[in-house]
């Protein structure tokens, strides 16, 4: 249901993300009058120099630095008509824009890399996963949705024209180049991508730019380093590579990207690449396709044009052949004198420079730059890399996770092993290389001993034997190959002494989960196959993140693979995986506002102000989604301790429903338990005085006659042995199902029962039975004679009784009395390892591939046990209040189901919107008198029930406002 609501809403959400370009009017023709008067204008070295674009930098620098001279001079004197960004940050990038702007006499088209959004390019902006695993997840709306985002943080830098997609299709396993940069090897698949985020990107307002044209796919060579020879005639290329460009100019292209590649069965020169070629640039592409859009040269200081020819004569050559822009010459000025020099000479006409130029400002005022060609300084940063941008980055990520082995169902690691050994496998020097994947693989296996090493170009020999020796030594080992695309590189593959390496570790005995965050084909060439082989396609940090959670089944995996491995893997193949398990995410995923329940964060600040708790941790959850996990405050008043989720509150009454009722659901299911058998039948002292005929669903239901309370540490009672007695020799106080009365007694009658039935103490029945398998490690009672645990959160100083603070001890009087652990109270636990809990029973009780419960039990348990409604019981839990006061608050629904604790927690569950809501608190500190929690835990819920979108805030518009137009 998410993910329909996530595709839907999305746009809609980027759409707020950044100011919409001006909407542009035009003539009778459809053009704007302002480029034929520009046009009409321009002296022959202006427009000529309106052909060049040239690099610059979005970092800092002085205007007396030798960079920022030059590229003022380019701007100011040359005056090229634009500039292509590389490296840089955010906010210096849009500063410089907005300089270079105002210095150019006509508008400057800004250009930059963002085939995986512009992280590509910039620190601090929406990193993407790659080209590829968009192609794994099949699904053309997240291609629509990518272009669109990009698109928008794009204008927000002060960009117009993206250079993306990559419209190459990749059938050669050997590119060292294009690889996860292409869709993948299907036309028809990067066709249909292709056009999908076209449609994105200039929805979102740029100029989208397909590349590399004909196509660069099936190519051995980078041409960066060389000229790349491609043999395929005609008839090969209208079958394969054209495809996705033909798809292109359909979609509306704005601009296409030459090849720097030989074609000599469509171009005579075999030194003369597609760039330079007319047969190519002007047959193929302008005649053949029928593209009238901007044509840009790939980046001229490359070999593959530089071998053969000098700046000035590429140049040339580029604009004969078909181009409008030429795309960072090796020199800028020598280029444009060798243009004009053409044009006196006759090689090339004025005509024909006018054409290039023509387009190249049709183009700029579509983008609305004759009206305004600055952006807001001060919005960037609230329109870049925003919380919309990273769900899409994450949901991607997610879609494309390709499961090509996993050897005896080894995934998902759950329980997680005891072990984990983290070998980072890396083609470079950086030391952060795969940091994220392991951070993240730490905070997931809470408890495991994890070790992490980085094999790189500067692990010795003697290193790489240690860290064998050390894995020998695990349960499992992870191994993250990250094996990047680089230009200049000329390869892709693994380095030889780590392919040797992992053959090696392959060898051990500790399973290998092989991920690759980059070549797909890195398992080409291995002696043996890993036990289990993932597939993410980049190094982006969604994609560790995406990685790592569905190692231990916190998300479904279910991409397919859109390239052919040889001789291991076919085209499409992929495992699939459902999710066991809850993942942290954000609000967006799960179908609500985040926004809006960031105003939780508001309201847990106030509270803890006006003194209704010092300190209090949430976890809120949807759809298999954890949405939000908090802690607020301090363990007390005086700033300390601070509550975080792995906080250990004293639960109090959720004893009941955590520990107490969960055990009996358990036994009910196995026929240990029948509810509707007399309690005496199990535990015969308890049939004395006139309780014989009280039943199981009676003390679920709180039905049973029993008192509901005894001050037993007012009354003289010292020992368990003593309490027990007194409870079970108690006599009724009205007829049992007569009335519906809260009793204490219940539950801890029903734990006696339990401990009966299984003959094991009620404590450790609870943490072998539930605790345990549910993987709720900090949950559990502390028994008297363990003495107090002073990392819990303290709950009430205790004048009367103890006469001490209580921290790490029980702290309802008569389950400190019956040693600590009890059916009514006594659990301690955190919101995590509730959160836990919760999704267990959402799911119908499955959690970690298995069933915990079933369905019909958990439905039997939590379905209102009075059907007229004089009673919101159900057996063991509550349910909501149909009118009046509830701590659910107005908006859960009728099935809902929960309960509270009087220390300050609750837990709710909505079946129905698949919401759960967790609040631990000490309201108790330093005193009990304190009610100010109540009106907490309502609001609470509230809000966590009122940030649920089912529908997108506004509709999607086919083509919003800012839209490139294009004729």
């Amino acid at each position: 249901m998410f993910r329909t609501w996530l595709l839907l809403c999305l746009p809609a959400f980027l759409s707020l993300a950044c100011a919409a370009p001006r909407t542009v009017e035009t003539g009778e023709d459809g053009t704007v009058p302002w480029v034929g008067q520009t046009l009409e204008a321009l002296t022959l070295e202006q427009k000529v120099a309106q052909l060049f674009a040239v690099p610059a930098y979005g970092y800092f620098r002085s205007t007396d630095d030798p960079a920022y001279a030059e590229l003022v001079e380019l701007v100011e004197q040359v005056g090229v008509g634009g500039v292509i960004f590389f490296q840089g940050e955010p906010l210096a990038q849009a500063m410089l824009a907005n300089d270079l702007q105002s210095r150019a006499r006509l508008p400057l088209l800004v250009s930059q890399d963002m085939e995986w959004g512009p992280g590509m390019r910039l620190e601090h902006t929406t990193t993407l996963p790659r080209t590829m695993a968009l192609g794994a997840t099949r699904d053309p709306a997240l291609a629509y949705t990518a272009g669109y985002m990009t698109a928008r943080e794009a204008r927000a830098l002060g960009v117009h024209q993206i250079f993306a997609p990559v419209a190459d299709v990749n059938n050669n396993p050997n590119n060292p180049i294009i690889n996860v940069r292409s869709f993948g090897e299907d036309p028809a698949l990067v066709a249909e991508m292709v056009a999908a985020f076209v449609r994105g990107a200039q929805d979102g307002g740029v100029i989208a730019t397909a590349k590399h044209f004909p196509g660069h796919g099936d190519t051995a060579t980078d041409s960066h380093a060389d000229l790349p020879v491609i043999l395929h005639d005609r008839d090969r290329l209208d079958h394969v590579e054209l495809i996705p460009f033909r798809a292109a100019v359909q979609a509306g292209i704005g601009s296409i990207m030459t090849a720097h590649i030989a074609f000599p069965r469509l171009e005579t020169d075999p030194r003369v690449p597609g760039t330079l070629s007319p047969a190519i640039t002007t047959g193929l592409l302008r005649e053949a396709l029928g593209f009238d859009g901007l044509v840009v040269t790939d980046a001229m200081n490359m070999a593959g044009v530089t071998k053969h020819f000098e700046p000035g004569e590429a140049a040339v050559r580029a604009i004969a052949a078909g181009a409008d822009m030429v795309l960072m010459s090796e020199d800028v000025y020598a280029a444009r004198a060798a243009v004009l020099r053409a044009v006196t000479e006759g090689r090339l006409s004025e005509a024909r420079i006018d054409r290039s130029v023509y387009r190249i400002l049709r183009a700029k005022a579509r983008l609305g730059l004759h009206l305004n060609r600055t952006v807001d300084l001060e919005a960037v940063r609230h329109h870049v890399a925003t919380r919309p941008h990273r769900v899409l980055s994450e949901t991607i990520a997610r879609a494309s996770l390709t499961l090509l082995r996993n050897e005896h169902d080894l995934l998902p690691l759950l329980p997680p092993p005891g072990r984990l050994f983290i070998l980072t496998l890396s083609d470079d020097d950086d030391p952060d290389t795969g940091a994220a994947f392991a951070r993240t693989i730490r905070e997931l296996a809470r408890g495991a001993v994890v070790t992490h090493r980085l094999v790189d170009r500067r692990t010795s020999d003697a290193e790489r034997e240690r860290f064998l020796r050390e894995a020998a030594g695990y349960d499992a080992v992870l191994v993250p190959a990250f094996v990047r695309v680089r230009s200049w590189s000329g390869r892709i593959n693994l380095p030889d002494d780590q392919r040797a390496f992992l053959d090696r570790l392959l060898a051990l005995d500790p399973p290998v989960v092989l991920l690759s965050f980059g070549n797909p084909y890195i398992v080409m060439g291995l002696a043996r196959q890993p036990e289990v082989y993932l597939a993410a396609y980049g190094g982006a940090e969604a994609s560790q993140k995406a990685a790592a959670q569905a190692l231990f089944g916190m998300s479904p995996v279910g991409g397919r693979l859109p390239v052919t491995i040889p001789g291991h893997y076919a085209y499409g193949e992929g495992l699939s995986l459902e999710q066991v398990a809850l993942r942290p995410g954000f609000p967006e995923e799960a179908g609500m506002d985040g926004d809006a329940l960031d105003r939780v964060d508001s309201l847990l600040h106030a509270a803890i102000e006006t003194r209704a708790f010092p300190g209090a941790a949430v976890a809120i959850g949807r759809d298999g989604v954890l949405v939000k996990s908090e802690g607020y405050g301090y363990h007390t008043y005086a700033a300390g301790q601070r509550v975080t989720p792995q906080s250990r509150f004293d639960l109090a009454s959720l004893t009941k429903v955590v520990a107490t009722t969960t055990a009996a659901m358990l036994l009910y299911e196995d026929g240990r338990l029948d509810l509707d058998a007399p309690v005496a039948t199990y535990l015969p002292e308890f049939g004395q005085n006139g309780k014989g005929h009280v039943t199981i669903r009676q003390l679920l239901t709180h039905t049973s006659g029993l008192i509901p309370f005894r001050p037993f540490h007012r009354m003289g009672f010292t020992t368990r042995e003593q309490v027990l007695k007194a409870i079970l020799a108690d006599s009724l106080v009205y007829p049992p199902g007569t009335e519906t009365r809260y009793s204490d007694f219940n539950m801890i009658v029903l734990a006696l029962v339990i401990e009966q039935i299984t003959g094991q103490d009620f404590a450790t029945f609870t943490r072998e039975a539930i605790f345990e398998p549910l993987g709720m490690h900090n949950t559990g009672f502390i028994a008297a004679g363990h003495g107090p645990d002073t990392t819990a959160v303290p709950t009430e100083y205790d004048r009367d009784f103890r006469k001490r603070l209580v921290q790490g001890e029980v702290h309802d009087e008569t389950a400190y009395l019956l040693d600590g652990v009890a059916g009514h109270a006594g659990l301690f636990s955190t919101v995590e390892d509730l959160a836990t809990f919760a999704y267990m029973l959402l799911h119908e009780g499955r959690i970690h591939g298995r069933a915990f419960l079933q369905p019909e039990t958990i439905r039997l348990f939590t379905t209102r046990a009075d059907a007229t409604g004089e009673s919101t019981r159900a057996l063991g839990w509550d349910t909501k209040s149909p009118e009046g006061y509830s701590s659910a608050g107005q908006y859960f629904g009728p099935r809902s189901f929960g309960h509270t604790g009087f220390t300050g927690t609750s837990l709710w569950i909505d079946p129905d919107q698949q919401l759960f809501v967790i609040l631990l608190s000490n309201r108790v500190y330093p005193t009990r008198e304190n009610q100010r929690h109540r009106t907490v835990r309502a609001a609470l819920a509230d809000l966590a029930a009122q940030a649920i979108r089912e529908t997108p805030p506004r509709p999607l518009l086919p083509t919003p406002p800012g839209t490139y137009a294009t004729e």
